[in-house]
């Protein structure tokens, strides 16, 4: 980590390169990719144009939008928009959409702060007889979507309905604990019943969503390509997979205070480090967070004007096992399976690198006898799941497939959405594990989601479909704050360990590299450990 004073000349070039958004290009790596081991690709259509749109082209090749070319704009160098804009689905878990829906989506608190631009109040109120908690929220008057509407108890009640509906959510079980939502004053008050007690109610409503843009669409597929309307400081003003640029423009009907300072943030895609140290040097971007390669710091330490630091987020790329009927519904077979897997080297072939490596802990021991897995095999090959989209998920499961071929162990890889994988594939026993991103995050509410059990909800809890013994009394302990999420986490480990359920292969890891031309939340790249959650306090550096 280094930050050196700049030049007067590099700085004012850094300058009018954010300035003049209209004549950036995009450098595009150029590599040979070898293709992949034996996949088997479910037919999707969804599939098939998700892979077209995400093809580079020149920057050149397409316009600019003229109202944004003429704005003040800043830009920054981010990793692929891999999938869609919903943060609350698996399929979408990715930094850079977790930070879009910061800056564009309305929560009612965050970092258990109420947000007092969405909500007035936010309390306990006394629950009547047969309801276990009630709270109230009251919604600001002037809280509104960027088309106009009302921010209202409707778009609460949607996303309880959405989160307990829809397979492959994150963190549904504090919403499943929900009985009721119930508005009035014309959809100012909102007052949620909950049929167990959940001490930690303040995590959810977060990233509200606009209930009467979305109330028609499929939840799995509504934000794949935008965020219709926003309740933040930014709005997500267009997204061009071809040139790889999403365009977030300043709200200017946000009500609250602290509005954003710079009119137009455009965020380039970086597909290597390679990439994003170009654009880096050469002033394109002011600000790049990105999945490390493996010689990513060395080069950036030699580029002078440039500060840089090695992160990690509670995020963990995992093979999830499945116990559903048709699967590896056979503890035994999973536990063969795990055991075959050494995480250190997947992390390094799923990666492509050794360095800023954090590997996952396989809590199944090598010596697991594989008699169960192989009598399984020999009837119909042992398929893994990923979506194509995310790389590093796909040579994950390419390399897990390498050591069962190895082991003369027959398998295959299952090519598909990970909606279609979530809300089909795994809850009907067609594959056998998935690979797939995972949020890791410590709390009460994603430490409750293996122990929630719906049947009228497939994957309500763990994708693998577990229903663990004492499943409900355990939820209801973590979820009342009973039991620690410490202690949760523990009773995690030990119902993995038992039943096979999950091998962690890596941790992400990023970096922050800080450039020129942006004043932020500080000029020491420490500063900058929120990446672009903090834009709203962004400007231009005109010294």
């Amino acid at each position: 980590m280094k930050k050196n004073p700049a030049s007067p000349r590099r700085a004012a070039s850094a300058i009018a390169a954010v300035l003049s958004t209209a004549s950036l290009a995009l450098l595009s790596a150029c590599a040979a990719n070898p293709g992949p081991p034996p996949v088997v690709e479910e037919n999707s259509s969804a599939l098939q144009e998700d892979q077209t749109t995400t093809t580079a082209t020149p920057d050149e090749e397409q316009p600019q939008d003229a109202d944004s070319a003429k704005r003040p704009t800043i830009s920054v160098g981010v990793d692929p928009l891999r999938a869609g804009l919903n943060p609350h689905l698996v399929a979408n878990n990715s930094e850079l959409v977790d930070q879009i829906a910061e800056l564009v989506l309305p929560s009612a608190f965050h970092n258990g702060q109420r947000d007092a631009d969405i909500l007035e109040s936010a309390s306990e109120v006394t629950a009547p007889k047969g309801v276990a908690q009630r709270v109230r929220y009251v919604i600001a008057s002037p809280a509104q979507w960027s088309d106009g509407t009302p921010i209202s108890g409707a778009d609460f009640s949607y996303l309880w309905k959405q989160m307990t509906t829809t397979a492959g959510v994150r963190d549904p079980a504090g919403y499943h604990a929900i009985s009721a939502v119930n508005t009035s004053d014309g959809g100012r008050v909102v007052t949620v019943d909950f049929s167990e007690k959940v001490k930690d109610w303040h995590l959810l409503f977060h990233n509200l969503l606009p209930s009467h843009l979305l109330q028609d669409d499929n939840f799995g597929s509504a934000l794949a390509d935008k965020i219709p309307a926003s309740a933040g400081r930014f709005l997500v003003d267009s997204v061009d997979r071809g040139r790889g640029v999403i365009t977030l423009n300043r709200n200017d009907r946000f009500w609250g205070a602290n509005p954003a300072q710079v009119d137009v943030i455009q965020l380039r895609e970086v597909r290597d480090s390679t990439q994003a140290l170009n654009m880096l040097r050469s002033g394109q971007i002011g600000f790049a967070d990105f999945t490390p390669g493996q010689t990513s710091q060395e080069a950036l330490g030699l580029l002078g004007h440039v500060s840089d630091k090695t992160l990690t987020r509670p995020r963990q790329l995992r093979l999830h096992m499945s116990t559903a009927d048709g699967a590896l519904e056979e503890k035994e077979a999973r536990r063969g399976l795990a055991s075959l897997i050494d995480t250190d080297q997947v992390a390094r072939l799923a990666t492509g690198r050794a360095s800023n490596l954090e590997p996952g802990n396989n809590p199944i021991s090598k010596d697991t006898d594989l008699t169960a897995l192989r009598t399984r095999a020999s009837k119909k090959p042992i398929r893994f799941a990923v979506d194509p989209t995310s790389p590093t998920a796909l040579a994950a499961a390419n390399t897990l497939y390498d050591v069962l071929e190895a082991h003369g162990i027959a398998a295959e890889v299952v090519s598909e959405r990970l909606t279609t994988i979530t809300s089909k594939l795994l809850p009907e026993g067609e594959v056998d594990a998935v690979v797939t991103w995972e949020d890791i995050s410590l709390n009460s509410v994603a430490a409750a989601n293996i122990f929630s059990c719906d049947d009228k909800q497939p994957l309500a809890g763990d994708l693998s479909g577990i229903c663990p013994e004492n499943a409900d009394e355990i939820r209801e302990e973590i979820l009342s704050g009973a039991m620690s999420p410490k202690e949760a986490l523990g009773r995690i480990r030990d119902v993995n360990s038992k039943e096979a359920l999950y091998v962690p292969l890596v941790d992400e890891t990023r970096i922050h590299a800080l450039g020129e031309g942006i004043v932020g939340p500080g000029q020491s790249i420490d500063d900058w450990d929120e990446g672009l959650i903090t834009a709203p306090r962004w400007r231009i550096d005109e010294d």
